[in-house]
């Protein structure tokens, strides 16, 4: 156990140690979205099949600039270019115009996970394919001093002086599919460590000349590693660490490249009853490579933090159980910053 707690903390350093590399321009975000899950999702459960749901909304309308100052107007000497969510925004005229952006998400996602009795290196074995489906919606407004045009996707509106206008997109559809081959859990009596690999896929739906999308349009890869230590034997107090880190293909039909992203998780979870677990959860984002491509706009590496809370209630005792969380985002950069919901159910087979 020495060895594997030691090759298991190299594994740490190595992805920390990754923060520091680096390439050319940024902007665009990743697959992967800490907010949603648990506290207790990312250590394996005991030997069986489970399935794992997760009903999500976020919502933002706060949009942050490069300095985490609420970006809501634009001074335009000829032209200028951002993105919201991915989508390519351009404005083009000689005025300063006031803008709004807000976004809206609800996503089902599913997650079929079988923990098996198989061992490799010592830990327990699993894996887990996560489907998922939703609807996505952006809405973008823009007043100015005069006349000029704004672009979004491959929407265009004139506007003239003092004139609002409003582009909006909306789309339903399946999203990217999540496929996780390889789960490993090395148990404890007062911890568990865990490793995964997982890769996204873009089956979801995706056009890069829509305003909104409910895929994302590229693949993304990601490693992470999950520590879990329990004061009691009983386990009912739980801290968690979770490092993972991101790295993404071009996009389809579009030269850009999303940069890598690294994620840290940490929590504490208590069960207050035998069918009661109350938590607290954070997590900080960043981007730690720009983006690169032709058409990567932005010049800062997003990052974002969020603070949570969540309430687990076993319905059915060791059968099913139902959680209730919320995140609020904080301290954004160069990104949209908001709120996430989500109510998710385990069933156990």
């Amino acid at each position: 156990m020495r060895r594997i707690m030691h090759l298991f903390l190299c594994l740490v350093l190595l992805i920390l140690n990754l923060i520091f590399i680096g390439s050319a321009f940024a902007g665009e975000q990743g697959h992967y979205a800490p907010a949603p899950m648990a506290l207790r999702d990312y250590v394996m459960p005991p030997k069986g099949f489970y399935l794992i749901g997760y009903d999500t909304y976020y919502h933002a309308d706060k949009m942050k600039d490069s300095s985490g100052n609420t970006f809501d107007s634009v001074s335009v000497p000829g032209s200028w270019r951002g993105t919201v969510k991915s989508v390519p925004i351009t404005i083009t005229g000689t005025l300063n115009a006031n803008l709004d952006f807000s976004i809206h998400s609800a996503m089902q996602t599913l997650a079929f996970a079988w923990s098996t009795d198989k061992k490799i290196l010592g830990a327990d074995y699993g894996f887990m394919v996560i489907p998922s489906w939703g609807y996505t919606s952006v809405n973008v407004a823009v007043q100015g001093t005069a006349s000029g045009t704004i672009k979004v996707g491959s929407h265009s509106r004139d506007f003239s002086m003092g004139e609002e206008v409003k582009i909006k997109g909306q789309q339903w559809g399946l999203g990217d599919l999540i496929v996780q081959p390889l789960w490993l859990d090395w148990r404890g009596k007062r911890h568990d460590v865990a490793f995964s690999y997982a890769v996204t896929l873009p089956t979801g739906a995706y056009d890069k000349d829509k305003v909104a999308n409910v895929g994302m349009g590229f693949f993304s890869q990601r490693l992470q590693a999950a520590t879990y230590f329990y004061p009691f034997e009983n386990k009912t107090t739980a801290f968690m660490f979770t490092p993972t880190y991101e790295w993404n293909s071009k996009k389809i039909d579009t030269d850009i490249q999303p940069g890598q992203t690294m994620t840290i998780e940490y929590g504490v979870s208590q069960y207050v009853h035998p069918r009661v677990e109350i938590g607290l959860t954070g997590y900080n984002q960043w981007q730690i490579t720009d983006d690169s491509g032709s058409v990567a706009t932005n010049k800062t590496k997003n990052t974002i933090s969020g603070v949570g809370a969540q309430i687990v209630y076993w319905a059915i005792k060791d059968k099913c159980s139902l959680t209730a969380k919320v995140s609020q985002e904080y301290a954004g950069k160069d990104r949209l910053e908001g709120l996430f919901e989500s109510l998710n159910f385990v069933w156990v087979f």
